[in-house]
């Protein structure tokens, strides 16, 4: 972890921009080192970092370019995954710390995330529909959540 850790920082400072950055610093989202105390958390922050990245690399904009062959499509559909799980790691972890999301919830994608699902045969199976039905109850409970504290 902390040549992990160190990696994240050196690309934040000096390294390329790509999708590659953007699952590292979700990677360290999710597996954080153990902490002694609540305020040693870091998880928030490299979420952050991970959606900071991704949206310098427009992975929040919709694409409208055709795929030139079967790499490309799945280069393509890499990155609206990407995204996805940045929207929905951001969803349950502002849950989690009682925080308000960082993305807003009426994303263009994650909005039409089963029309993404539906729209190439090279999707995986069944990883990209546990994505797409765990980002539809997140936005139900945002939702919820809306109409709760309005």
């Amino acid at each position: 972890m902390t040549y992990a850790q160190l990696a994240a920082g050196t690309a934040l400072i000096s390294g390329p921009k790509n999708v590659e950055t953007v699952s590292a610093y979700i990677l360290l989202s999710l597996y954080p080192i153990p902490m002694r105390r609540w305020e040693e958390d870091r998880t928030w922050l490299y979420l952050g970092l991970a959606i900071r990245v991704a949206t310098d690399l427009n992975l929040n904009q919709p694409t409208s370019v055709k795929p030139k062959n079967e790499r490309h499509a799945r280069e393509l559909l890499n990155r609206v995954r990407v995204w996805l799980n940045c929207y929905n790691l951001d969803r349950s972890t502002a849950s989690w710390h009682g925080k308000a999301s960082t993305i807003a919830t009426r994303d263009y994608i994650a909005s039409r995330s089963e029309e993404w699902y539906e729209s190439s045969e090279f999707n995986m199976p069944n990883f990209d529909i546990q994505l797409v039905a765990y980002n539809e109850n997140l936005r139900c409970m945002s939702e919820f959540k809306e109409k709760i504290y309005s």
